[in-house]
């Protein structure tokens, strides 16, 4: 009897043991599993966080495009992103190092910035040169700079928000027509 009962206690631990491990084998499996979830989203949260920075960035120098004022001869003020008459080449490169980032941008931001592309499209060419539109337009581009600075700011205070920025893109449907510049 005493060979039967060690016999007992023997196989009822070893079943324990073997119940026990792969419970706990279960258990580790899930957590790691988990783990590995959550690496992955931490990951793919860093990557849209340093795509956002790298626009707000391109954001940065255009401010600085539109917030540095150049006073001409006669004592009008323009934005140094029109200082050089016949280069509307180049002011278009600056809004395209902006907009072309837009999925990264807000769409408040986004926006802002497209208004000023589209007055410099309907606008830039006409009467006369780009310092000359600077200085037409100067008060106008100066309250954009505004509302991009203020947009810009109120992202900055937000862009580690991720799950919501991503929640906010509303792609549009819909496409302005717009008119040649007169």
């Amino acid at each position: 009897m005493t060979k039967e009962l060690w016999f007992a206690i023997f196989s009822s631990s070893v079943i324990a043991g073997i119940f026990t491990g792969v419970f706990s084998a279960l258990i580790t499996g899930w957590f790691m599993l988990r783990a590995k979830r959550n690496d992955y989203v931490h990951e793919y949260y860093r990557i849209v966080l340093s795509r956002r920075v790298e626009a707000y960035e391109e954001v940065e120098k255009f401010i600085v495009m539109l917030k540095t004022t150049v006073l001409d001869d006669d004592k009008r003020p323009y934005h140094l992103l029109f200082s050089k008459d016949e280069d509307a080449v180049g002011v278009y490169q600056q809004l395209f190092a902006v907009m072309s980032k837009a999925i990264w941008l807000s769409e408040d931001l986004f926006n802002t910035t497209r208004e000023l592309n589209l007055l410099c499209f309907k606008q830039m060419r006409a009467n006369g040169g780009l310092i000359e539109f600077g200085k037409k337009h100067y008060k106008q581009i100066a309250e954009i700079r505004t509302r991009l600075e203020k947009a810009h700011v109120r992202d900055m205070l937000t862009l580690y928000k991720v799950p919501h920025f991503l929640k906010s893109k509303n792609p549009s449907d819909s496409y302005d027509y717009i008119d040649s510049p007169s």
